[in-house]
């Protein structure tokens, strides 16, 4: 299988190979790096730094951590990405050829739960969720990228939050003004065809507190006629019916 091509690399997916390349490879990394990178067709400078002239035989078992955390950044060297997008995020690996199998157990084992699908006749197994995305580089031993993934992440959710919330308000104030102007219309209606006139009092300074104040809310109207939202909004309801009819 081949790596992840220049067009498909992202600044995210550098900055982990970066780091991952930077690590210093025990004997055992090493022996686990070097039968996993030269399978790769196109590797970053970071991976072919790492990448040994002949390929060795890859250890059938990788029971112990140290070897799955080497197996996992080898796979990522060799063909990861990472994308940040208004969907959110998207880590993908592309394995080297006859490692699909494998590198799918290994995340599955570490509790991930992959995607897998493919694309252009090639195997890519995914993560989209950003839990998922931040155990794998701490598996990988992407320590400092995981510190600012965190940083990210947090600083892009705050702002989501934020912009959600004031969308929220932009549209609750929307609603609350077209409401007022109806019922302004509805009151003038109501006045000229002198059905206003025959209503009850209650309704009548309900009717004179929201042309005085257009821009308020049924709660403030409440407030100021020493009522319930519930029963402002029934007595602006009742002219809107006398003014239809």
């Amino acid at each position: 299988m081949r790596g992840v091509l220049r067009s498909d690399r992202s600044p995210l997916s550098e900055e982990i190979k970066g780091e991952l390349a930077r690590i210093h490879p025990s004997a055992c990394d090493a022996r686990v790096l070097s039968a996993l990178l030269p399978r790769a067709e196109h590797l970053g400078v970071p991976a072919r730094r790492l990448a040994h002239s002949t390929e060795t035989t890859l250890p059938s078992s990788l029971r112990r951590a140290c070897c799955r955390r080497a197996y996992l950044r080898g796979v990522f060297l060799a063909g990861g990405s990472l994308s940040a997008g208004h969907s959110g995020y998207l880590l993908e690996i592309r394995p080297p050829r006859g490692e699909t199998l494998r590198a799918r157990r290994l995340l599955v084992a570490a509790g991930l739960r992959p995607g897998t699908r493919v694309r252009r006749g090639r195997t890519v197994h995914t993560l989209r969720d950003a839990d998922a995305i931040a155990t794998f580089l701490r598996l990988a031993g992407a320590t400092e990228t995981l510190l600012r993934f965190e940083s990210r992440r947090v600083s892009r959710e705050v702002r989501g939050r934020t912009n959600a919330a004031v969308n929220a308000e932009a549209a609750n104030l929307a609603r609350t003004v077209a409401a007022a102007r109806e019922q302004a219309e509805a009151i003038r209606d109501a006045a000229e065809s002198g059905r206003l006139a025959g209503l009850p009092a209650p309704i009548r300074a309900a009717a004179a507190a929201r042309l005085r104040s257009p821009e308020a809310s049924l709660s403030e109207l409440a407030i100021r006629l020493r009522t319930t939202k519930w029963i402002v909004r029934q007595r602006l309801r009742r002219i809107a019916e006398e003014a239809a009819r």
